[in-house]
């Protein structure tokens, strides 16, 4: 009996990333230790240049349809060869061996049949026995979509309703707990309390629909660029039966649109066009007529009801009109309020997008077969920053409010230290973000097929790592049997953001949380209730050892490597498994630093081992040191073979964590070499190395066996991923993402 396996979720992920990863439009160059090199130097744009003809030629012979949309988009983000992707996701053998599953292993010579080359739509029998496959075209080849320069206007002038909408969700949470705590606690009170409850969270609702109805302003605009365009290359068929549909389109009289939206053939700019106008003050009179049902059955308070009337009345003078017209095999489309200006394509690439000096889209790979592309300009990008502020303050405004009303509620002794700590997170937000905004760049992403799916992001300065050179640390490389690799320099301003943000929310958490536990009418687990005491006692000493880990960090300079490989003996303790073998190692720049954390390790054992081990310990038992030059070892001899003991390493320049041993003291002499000359951030996974070690210990385990067989389809697919991320001359992140493909 055949049988297949359900692989798990993210395997599905994997799978729908990896659509490019066939076969189809397969080339010769692209291996991993390529990739930083084969990306586009970033630091080569000069923005105050404009980009050559050659180059503007380039762009619009690869991206299509790009080169339709008009210079002044603020944003256009669209996706090619659509048909290609389907037809590669098809053939992929996690897509075709996805559908047919069995839960358990029967039979010892039971195996996974990666199925043939024919693709399409799975269908799985009852019996699970077969699978079927079923071809999926879509009608559409390219499809792209831009948005004008007055969206960035519209953002800072939205700031002030984001926030009230971040306060608004955060005081409609406490409306819902309310509500569900007098229902839980049989307390919901008179029919009218409940009522006037309910009517509070209604209207806080329509007072943020009036809010965002106050933004919309549909009165004709003079930018010269519609607020919205697409543009979708279609197939010859699907091209002809949308010409034939528009031709003779008409709204059927019993349609609700009907009277309000008419329809009709004009010409703009030279584009012959099939225009969908909406009649503003037919439109006004419908949703007024709609909202006298509402009002009937809602108490909406007069405030509310008069700002949405205010924002209605400006349809009175307002404008707006869907126009789509056909450029060659090209659809095009237009939402505008002013049709005669903003309804036009660039007249040639150079009056394009791709002509920006910022539209910067790894211009090295346009020689490749490009996935998707988005770019965004900085006035955009600056302006949706500053939203994300406005959002963030009204999140944190509502919470404290939601803090305060909960602090009495479950009686917390104190508040002042979880609301002192909730004003600390709102700084390190809020200026995160605002350092992001006034470092803001254009944003680019460009993805294209080359043995596997490449991405190349170049975005703002995020800070989270060092990009500038390379780092002390890259003199460790990745091997072929190498699972997992990363080296890198961790920004040290970020990470002592995220420390202060755990220690803030870790305060707000065991102060509320202490105060919900000992209040007898909220419900908790008996263990919780006997492990909040011992969790109470500990509170110190976990402290110390949070102190103690802020301090070993800012002994080092965050410069970093890790390997992992899958090279140990096999194990009993895993199944005859090869044992992993990793190593963990930072640069040190002050070692007395991690002798004083350390310290402060020991001496809160004192107190947590006693806690944890009932009596039995008093402390944790002292490591074995050895010294070999500079480097002493500290072997904390752990009962499951020399493969699974973890050591530490510390010398005066590194710090390392290891297992074994041996591993360990080879990572460290590679990382004491000179630095190489690659990126600045890496990061590598290759599952061939895993498949490999499971199939080595396969025979007679069940569960083994299958992982080994869920990972050989995977790996026929894909091998891992390979990622990197420098500084460009522009002061933007640029980052190489590259899944592998298997090469097949």
């Amino acid at each position: 009996m055949k049988t297949h396996y359900l692989y798990s979720i993210p395997c599905v992920a994997l799978t729908c990333a990896l659509a490019g990863c066939s076969d189809d439009n397969k080339n010769s160059s692209g291996k991993p230790d390529q990739d930083a090199a084969a990306s586009t130097p970033a630091a080569a744009i000069d923005q105050s240049k404009p980009v050559t003809a050659d180059l503007v030629a380039k762009r619009a012979e690869r991206l299509g349809i790009a080169a339709l949309f008009p210079r002044e988009m603020s944003m256009v983000a669209g996706v090619y060869d659509i048909p290609g992707m389907i037809k590669g996701f098809q053939s992929l053998n996690m897509f075709k061996t996805w559908g047919a599953c069995e839960v358990d292993v029967e039979e010892e010579d039971e195996s996974i049949a990666i199925p043939g080359e024919d693709g399409g739509e799975v269908v799985v029998n009852e019996d699970l026995s077969e699978i079927t496959v079923k071809k999926v075209d879509s009608p559409v080849i390219d499809a792209m979509v831009g948005f004008g320069p007055g969206w960035a206007a519209w953002l800072d002038s939205a700031q002030g309703a984001f926030c009230s909408m971040g306060q608004n969700q955060m005081e409609s949470m406490l409306d819902m707990y309310t509500l569900f705590s007098s229902a839980s606690s049989g307390a919901q009170g008179t029919p009218e309390a409940l009522s006037a409850r309910t009517s509070v969270m209604m209207n806080r609702t329509f007072k943020t629909l009036a809010q965002w109805a106050a933004l919309v302003d549909l009165r004709p605009s003079q930018d010269k660029t519609a607020p919205v365009m697409v543009a979708a290359k279609l197939t010859p068929d699907a091209l002809a039966q949308v010409q034939s549909v528009l031709k003779d389109a008409n709204l059927p009289e019993d349609m609700e649109l009907h009277g309000i939206v008419s329809l009709y053939d004009k010409t703009y700019n030279g584009l012959a066009c099939k225009v969908a106008e909406v009649d503003c003050k037919k439109l006004r009179a419908k949703i007024e007529e709609h909202l006298k049902d509402v009002y009937s059955e809602n108490s909406i308070t007069p405030e509310t009801r008069e700002q949405i009337n205010e924002a209605l009345k400006r349809l009175d003078d307002s404008k707006l009109y869907a126009v789509v017209g056909f450029v060659n095999d090209t659809l095009v489309g237009f939402v505008t309020t002013n049709p005669e200006l903003q309804v036009h394509v660039a007249a040639s690439p150079k009056d394009s997008v791709v002509a920006r000096p910022d539209f910067n889209m790894a211009d090295g790979q346009l020689q490749y077969p490009a996935y998707g592309l988005c770019f965004a300009d900085k006035a955009l990008m600056q302006a949706a920053l500053k939203s994300d502020i406005a959002m963030y303050k009204g999140y944190l405004t509502g919470l404290k409010q939601v803090m305060e009303f909960l602090g009495k509620e479950w009686k917390v002794a104190d508040m002042a230290p979880a609301l002192s700590s909730l004003d600390s997170i709102q700084g390190n937000v809020l200026g995160f973000y605002d350092k992001m905004a006034r470092n803001a760049t254009p944003v680019s992403w460009y993805s294209w097929q080359n043995q596997g799916v490449h991405l190349e992001i170049a975005m703002y300065p995020m800070d989270c790592y060092k990009l500038d050179a390379p780092t002390a640390m890259n003199s460790v490389r990745p091997g072929a049997d190498t699972v997992l690799y990363w080296s890198g320099a961790v920004n040290h301003e970020t990470v002592d953001m995220y420390y202060s943000l755990i220690g803030d929310v870790s305060q707000i958490v065991w102060d509320y949380g202490n105060a919900y536990i000992a209040d007898p009418k909220n419900k908790v687990s008996d263990q919780v209730s006997m492990a909040a005491p011992m969790i109470q006692m500990a509170r110190p000493t976990i402290e110390e050892l949070w102190k103690a880990q802020k301090l070993a960090w800012n002994g080092m300079t965050g410069a970093g490597a890790y390997v992992v490989d899958m090279k140990g003996a096999p194990n009993p303790m895993l199944q005859n498994v090869p044992s992993p073998r990793f190593s963990l190692v930072y640069e040190i720049k002050d070692r007395a630093a991690l002798g004083q954390a350390w310290q402060k390790v020991i001496d809160a054992s004192k107190t947590i081992v006693p806690l944890v081990s009932q009596g039995k310990m008093k402390e944790l038992p002292a490591p074995k040191a050895t010294t070999e030059g500079d480097v002493t070892t500290y072997d904390y001899q752990c009962p499951l073979g020399p493969d699974l003991n973890p050591v530490v390493s510390v010398s005066d320049s590194r710090w390392a964590l290891s297992m074994p041993k041996a591993f360990g003291d080879e990572v460290l002499k590679e990382s004491m070499k000179a630095p190489g000359q690659v990126a600045p951030m890496e990061f590598q996974l290759n599952l061939v190395p895993v498949r490999d070690a499971l199939k080595s210990a396969a025979d007679g385990n069940k569960d083994i066996r299958k992982a080994a067989k869920a990972l050989d389809v995977i790996t026929s697919d894909v091998t891992g991923i390979h990622a990197t991320g420098r500084k460009a001359g522009d002061g933007r992140d640029v980052y190489h993402i590259h899944i592998l493909s298997a090469g097949k």
